[in-house]
């Protein structure tokens, strides 16, 4: 497993959000896309933030009663995340991603976004090399 990069299992052209997207369409690409974060990038494709349901999920509820200026992206995105880079290890990945709770991790080649590493894919990959190793067995 070592020699196996995140490349290998990342998701490529993923999709993402413009730092000012507003909030309606935010939560459109959401649950369109299935995932509980998105990545946010400004018009060179550089990775600036992160943006998940639960941001959004506040957002709507503040400003539902404080009937506020419309929310963009950038106003509610997290700006301290978790990135990896293609060539990483996967074993190495394993192991530094137990400590986040994120399920979605951007990939990055010299601060731009180049894809997508979900959780769900690093698992069925371990499950996958422990067949393996039964089989072997």
């Amino acid at each position: 497993m070592s020699k196996q990069t995140v490349q290998k299992i990342m998701q490529k052209q993923p999709v993402s959000v413009q730092c000012q997207t507003p909030l309606v369409e935010i939560i459109k690409v959401l649950i369109s896309s299935q995932q509980a974060q998105l990545p946010v990038i400004n018009s060179s494709k550089q990775l600036i933030g992160m943006v998940s349901l639960i941001d959004c999920q506040k957002a709507l509820m503040i400003s539902a009663y404080h009937c506020d200026k419309p929310v963009r992206v950038n106003d509610i995105m997290a700006k301290d995340f978790t990135f990896l880079q293609a060539d990483e290890g996967l074993s190495e990945v394993a192991i530094k991603t137990q400590k986040y709770t994120e399920n979605i991790f951007p990939v990055l080649n010299e601060g731009k976004l180049i894809g997508i590493m979900k959780r769900v894919d690093l698992l069925v990959h371990l499950q996958h090399n422990l067949a393996l190793c039964s089989q072997a067995q």
